[in-house]
């Protein structure tokens, strides 16, 4: 009887550890569960800031309470925003597109990330076609000015640059420091080579007048013939009009990249030249920047 009362208090003992076991399992897996979607709430959090780093840190977290797709997914999708995020600061904006791609592309990703990725990637589009198609050409025609030494022509090319609606932008912030050092290169070197070029005329002038004062009275007549003749080619010269309109920077540089799509490079022209080029058009019918062709060149040129 006694071996009998035993037996059941040890039954009884073993039926209370067992509940007790299983009570604490339960009540660890509800933690595990709760520890998991706090953390991939925080991870979303971050995403709404804008903070890829800190929410990738959070999904990875998650991931290792409980691995789950989801987690995965969406710590890869942080990974490759936080890469865009620093290709973008420094300026690198085919990597950029490379990584936003594989967030927008990503099986069963996170929603407000791929909208975030699309945006973004939509703008850093324009950003490069801008840079691409309008700036560096206009770089590029400065850079060979500059090189050719035709200061002023490179100084305006530069301002085309500047004067772009969106160069402003935060992400043009890396050309436009470059445009900006280059325009001041030239306003420098244009101001070293006027005052050389002063200097020289200056000597030139002074030498000439003590030459004029031993035979001002022979040369007279020769002198006043040669002067007259001078002026009125300095005025045809330094006529900057068309048809009796002016011509503006803008026009001059619209028509070099005309000139430029031609396959004529006018590096060494200076701006009188570009609207001697667009006289000499006009008399051939030539009359806007779309109508010249090779043979207004050719006649320039003759």
């Amino acid at each position: 009887m006694k071996k009998s009362k035993l037996w059941i208090a040890l039954a009884a003992v073993f039926v209370v550890l067992i509940g007790a076991g299983c009570s604490n399992q339960a009540s660890s897996s509800n933690n595990s569960g709760s520890d998991y979607s706090t953390l991939m709430k925080e991870g979303k959090d971050y995403v709404a800031q804008n903070k890829y780093s800190q929410a990738e840190d959070k999904f990875e977290a998650a991931h290792k309470v409980k691995a789950t797709e989801e987690s995965k997914v969406y710590a890869d999708q942080a990974d490759h925003m936080a890469d865009a995020k620093d290709d973008i600061s420094e300026y690198d904006f085919s990597d950029a597109l490379k990584s936003l791609n594989k967030v927008i592309y990503k099986t069963n990703g996170y929603s407000v990330m791929i909208k975030h990725a699309k945006k973004q990637y939509q703008t850093i589009s324009r950003v490069q076609s801008n840079i691409k198609n309008e700036i560096n050409p206009l770089y590029k025609n400065a850079k060979a000015a500059y090189n050719n030494g035709n200061y002023e022509q490179a100084q305006q090319y530069c301002i085309q640059i500047l004067d772009l609606p969106y160069i402003n932008g935060k992400y043009y912030t890396q050309i436009r420091n470059k445009v900006n050092d280059l325009l001041d290169d030239a306003k420098d070197a244009s101001g070293d080579s006027e005052k050389s070029s002063n200097k020289t005329s200056t000597n030139t002038s002074a030498s000439k007048n003590n030459d004029d004062e031993k035979s001002d009275k022979s040369n007279k007549n020769d002198s006043n013939t040669s002067s007259n003749n001078s002026n009125q080619s300095s005025s045809n010269s330094n006529n900057m009009t068309v048809g009796g309109q002016a011509v503006t920077a803008r026009v001059i540089a619209q028509v070099r990249d005309r000139l430029s799509a031609m396959g004529v490079s006018t590096a060494s022209w200076s701006d009188q030249d570009v609207v001697n080029f667009m006289n000499s058009a006009a008399k051939n019918g030539h009359t806007t920047i779309d109508s010249y062709t090779q043979s207004d060149v050719n006649n320039f040129n003759k």
